[in-house]
């Protein structure tokens, strides 16, 4: 299309400032490395780079056209002087100027979906597989974009962020249109909603799972981050719905104050969506499923109660979704466990080994709370650290939860990023009362002392990573593995005996 094709009927101010509208755009790019012959570049700025700087680069690469903000400083456009065939547009807000960019250059498939978010600082991710798993029993052909992996058609995409860039998440939404997914399940990340992400998207149903502290070096603090959280519904259609986790009181109070129907989940009275009689089936969960269509049971294999709320929300989805009882009960029972979440390592040996994803305060309690739950007669033993760069006052608090809850802590390092690890594991201590725990900054030789020190009975977590098979250290990403270390050292002690 031409760039003039493009921005008729953009509900955002972007103005010609040069050039002429009639180039022809064959493709967007916000990473001039990746500009080929006919593409519109947009500059953004970034946290650490500025694409204005990059500008030079993109035309010599074959962009026909280059988005700036007018704000930039002029030197910043130098890359424009002497290319009078360039069309140069202007908009105050390059980022969102994306979003709209690459929805129109997509012809908005989200419109052509049923889009669902999931927001909340737990639990995304094990709602959106356990939706999916409900959906497809449902017999709809469903995408999946979120922490782990992206899943588009027929193809697996290992995944880079949580929620992409618009761009990209509009490329991926168009490749689901065309590959014939009918429901398409988003996991939303704070981040994604401060930085306009998922702009110009149309859900049908957005969700909230949780609310705790987490982020709070890029939001600054606990209302600014929930005010994040909270725009997802600013993006429901006008026949959407809105499903919130009706005990947590942060959440509850959003009900009322939505322009849009709500659905209303969990254990207390008042809950659209309830859970009772819940009780353990010898490998996962079992509980009465209470919801506005009646009630039945559902079993899981899913343990601790952190799951029961998951489920929870997968089926207040469900219900929004007018999906019927059977498929619901058939989603929940055949939800294949989720990588990196209580992930149980199995090598024969005598105790539990579980891998967690667990990275916020909340989290790691509702983790120690569920493994002193399984642990009848031996010890709780934690492995975790925390993450450079990021939020340091959960520190503390995630150094206090692991002391108190667990009998004996390995405190490491996860991914320290540009911090030396010994700052944060400081940081760490001091929310770490008695004589429970010990310093071991390696974080495979923390796992292993953990596995030396574990006897019959007892239940080993390691605690913060899940899923991620890398430790980012030093702006350089070295492969690291909780899970593979794990093995590993269990073999060892297993072979060794």
């Amino acid at each position: 299309m031409t760039l003039r094709e493009l921005l008729e009927g953009l509900d955002i101010e972007i103005h010609l400032r040069s050039g002429t509208a009639d180039v022809e755009i064959r493709g967007i790019a916000y990473d001039s490395r990746v500009v080929r012959d006919g593409y519109l570049f947009v500059s953004i700025r970034g946290f650490s780079r500025d694409g204005h700087n990059y500008i030079n680069d993109a035309i010599s690469r074959g962009a026909t056209a280059v988005l700036t903000e007018d704000a930039v400083e002029k030197g910043f456009l130098t890359g424009l002087a002497g290319h009078e065939r360039i069309a140069h547009i202007v908009t105050t807000h390059s980022r969102k100027a994306l979003a709209y960019l690459s929805a129109a250059f997509y012809g908005e498939p989200s419109r052509e979906l049923d889009l669902i978010g999931i927001t909340g600082t737990n639990g995304k991710t094990t709602t959106s597989y356990i939706t999916k798993s409900i959906i497809e029993r449902w017999g709809r052909k469903v995408g999946l974009i979120g922490t782990i992996n992206y899943i588009i058609g027929d193809r697996t995409i290992k995944a880079l962020h949580t929620t992409p860039e618009s761009l990209d998440l509009q490329r991926y939404l168009r490749e689901m249109v065309n590959s014939g997914v009918e429901c398409s399940i988003l996991e939303v990340s704070s981040h994604a909603l401060a930085l306009e992400r998922v702009e110009c998207c149309s859900f049908k149903v957005a969700a909230f799972t949780s609310f705790s502290q987490d982020h709070l070096d890029f939001h600054g603090d606990m209302d600014e981050y929930f005010n994040a959280k909270t725009r997802l519904f600013d993006y429901l259609r006008r026949d959407g719905l809105a499903v919130l986790n009706y005990d947590d009181p942060r959440i509850r109070g959003l009900y009322g104050r939505l322009d849009c129907d709500v659905i209303t989940c969990g254990l207390q009275e008042g809950a659209m969506v309830r859970a009772i009689n819940i009780r353990g089936n010898g490998g996962g969960l079992r509980f009465d499923l209470h919801t506005p269509d009646g009630v039945f049971e559902v079993e899981s294999p899913l343990y601790g109660m952190f799951n029961v709320y998951n489920i929870l929300i997968s089926a207040a989805i469900a219900h929004a979704l007018g999906i019927n009882k059977e498929a619901i009960q058939s989603g929940i029972n055949n939800t294949v466990p989720v990588p990196g979440r209580f992930e149980v390592i199995d090598e024969g040996q005598d105790f539990l080994c579980v891998v967690d994803y667990a990275h916020t305060e909340d989290a790691l309690r509702n983790l120690l709370q569920e493994a002193r739950r399984l642990t009848t007669g031996g010890r709780v033993i934690t492995v975790f650290g925390c993450g450079g760069n990021r939020d340091r006052t959960k520190r503390p608090l995630m150094g206090a939860v692991a002391s108190e809850l667990s009998d004996m802590v390995i405190v490491t390092s996860d991914n320290p990023r540009d911090e030396e690890p010994m700052d944060i594991i400081r940081d760490i201590m001091e929310g770490m009362g008695g004589d429970n725990h010990i310093v071991e900054p390696d974080r495979a030789e923390a796992i292993k002392k953990a596995v030396s020190m574990a006897k019959k009975g007892d239940t080993l977590l390691i605690a913060g990573k899940g899923h991620e098979d890398y430790q980012e250290i030093k702006g350089t990403r070295v492969h690291f593995d909780d899970r593979e270390v794990l093995r590993e050292a269990l073999k060892e002690r297993i072979g060794g005996r």
